[in-house]
C-alpha cells in the first residue's frame, strides 16, 4: 500500500501495478505518463467513446497495456486483478451533452461505476481507488470560495451523475472497506486535451480558436470568474490522494487564484499572438439554463490533510499549453 506519496518523486510508484480508467483521454493519459515515469506498471481501460477525446496517440511510446472496453464490462476484471492502485477517471464530462442524452450520462458516470466497483469488490477489494469527480456537483452557489461543506445542488444531469458516482465510491468505502477517495476537480486545461469539441469546457475552445487566429466568443459579459488548473497540478493531486490518510475523503481540487473569463481570453490571445481577438455574445439557451455563474474553489482541506496545492500559475500554464499544441497539431484535427 502506498502511503503519503510526494508527487515530485520518481520513486513513489516503482514496483506497483496501477490501473487508469479513461487512460487514453486528457487527464488519464497525463496520469499514465506520470506513473510510467515513476516506475509503475500501468494498465489502461478506455471505451474510446468518439466524443470524449481518448486516443492511443496520447500514450504513444509508453510500455502500457490497453483494454478497449467500458468500465462496466466483464473483461475489466482481469485488468484490475492484482492492481495496487486504481485511478478511476472514466466518464462523460460535457454538461450540455448530459442534457441532450441524460440516460447516457447517468450510465457512463454512475451505473457503469457501480458495475466497476462491484467488479473490484469481487476480484480486488483492497486496491487503492482514486476517483475523479467535479466541482459541477455544487451547482450555483451563494458563497465564494466553495468548500466541501457547501451543499451539492447540481444544475445539470452531468452534475447529478458525477455526484452519484462519487457517492457510490464512498458507499463502497464505508460499507465494504474498499479504500476510496474522490476529488472534485475544477476547470482543467493543458497538454493532451482534445481541442476539436465545443462541449468539453471553455478553455480548450478558447485555446483552439486563438491558435487558429479565430475570434474567441464569450457568452455574456465576460465577468464570470473561474479558477483554472493546469493538468500537471491535477496529476499531482491524484497521486497525493493515494495516501492512506485520504481514504474515505472527498476533496476539492482547485487553484487559489481566480480570473474572469475576459481576463483568461485576453491572456490566451496574448500568448498565441492571435489576431482574432475576443467578442462578447449572447448566451445560447441550452448553455444559459445550466450555467452556474462564478465559481472559486476552496482547496484548504487537501492542502491541510495531504499537503497538495496548485503550483502552476495560469500565465505559465497557458504558455506551456500553447507550446505543446504548436508542437503537436494533430490535437486540432477531428480524426
Amino acid at each position: 500500500m502506498i502511503s503519503q506519496p510526494d508527487p515530485t518523486s520518481v520513486q513513489d510508484f516503482a514496483g506497483t501495478t496501477c490501473v487508469v480508467t479513461g487512460g487514453l483521454g486528457f487527464i488519464g493519459s497525463n496520469v499514465v505518463h506520470a506513473l510510467v515515469g515513476r516506475g509503475a506498471t500501468v494498465r489502461i481501460v478506455d471505451a474510446l467513446v468518439p466524443s470524449h477525446g481518448g486516443n492511443l496517440r496520447n500514450v504513444a511510446g509508453l510500455a502500457v497495456d490497453v483494454l478497449h472496453a467500458g468500465i462496466g464490462e466483464a473483461a475489466v476484471a482481469d485488468v484490475v486483478d492484482g492492481a495496487d492502485v486504481v485511478f478511476n477517471l472514466a466518464g462523460q464530462v460535457s454538461h450540455t451533452a448530459s442534457m441532450v442524452d441524460p440516460q447516457q450520462d447517468l450510465r457512463l458516470n454512475a451505473l457503469d461505476h457501480a458495475g466497476f466497483l462491484e467488479t473490484l469488490r469481487r476480484v480486488n477489494p483492497n486496491a487503492r481507488i482514486v476517483h475523479a469527480s467535479t466541482r459541477q456537483v455544487y451547482g450555483r452557489v451563494e458563497r465564494q470560495p466553495v468548500d466541501e461543506e457547501t451543499a451539492a445542488h447540481p444544475l445539470d444531469v452531468n452534475g447529478v451523475a458525477k455526484l452519484a458516482g462519487e457517492q457510490l465510491h464512498m458507499v463502497y468505502n464505508h460499507a465494504f472497506g474498499m479504500p476510496a477517495t474522490s476529488l472534485r476537480l475544477t476547470n482543467v486545461y493543458g497538454p493532451r486535451q482534445r481541442l476539436t469539441s465545443d462541449e468539453l469546457g471553455f478553455l480548450p475552445v478558447f485555446i483552439r480558436r486563438a491558435l487558429l487566429g479565430e475570434t474567441i466568443r464569450i457568452f455574456g459579459d465576460g465577468t464570470q470568474r473561474r479558477d483554472c488548473l493546469h493538468v500537471s497540478d491535477v496529476v499531482g493531486a491524484l497521486l497525493a490522494a493515494t495516501a492512506d490518510t485520504a481514504v474515505g475523503r472527498v476533496y476539492n481540487v482547485g487553484h487559489p487564484l481566480d480570473h474572469s473569463l475576459a481576463e483568461i481570453a485576453a491572456l490566451i490571445v496574448a500568448q498565441t499572438s492571435s489576431t482574432g481577438g475576443v467578442e462578447l455574445v449572447p448566451w445560447p439557451d441550452d448553455h444559459q439554463r445550466i450555467d452556474i455563474g462564478s465559481f472559486h474553489t476552496d482547496s484548504h482541506r487537501i492542502l491541510d490533510e495531504l499537503g497538495w496545492s496548485a503550483q502552476m500559475s495560469i500565465e505559465d500554464g497557458i504558455a506551456d499549453t500553447v507550446c505543446f499544441y504548436r508542437g503537436d497539431p494533430w490535437y486540432q484535427s477531428p480524426t
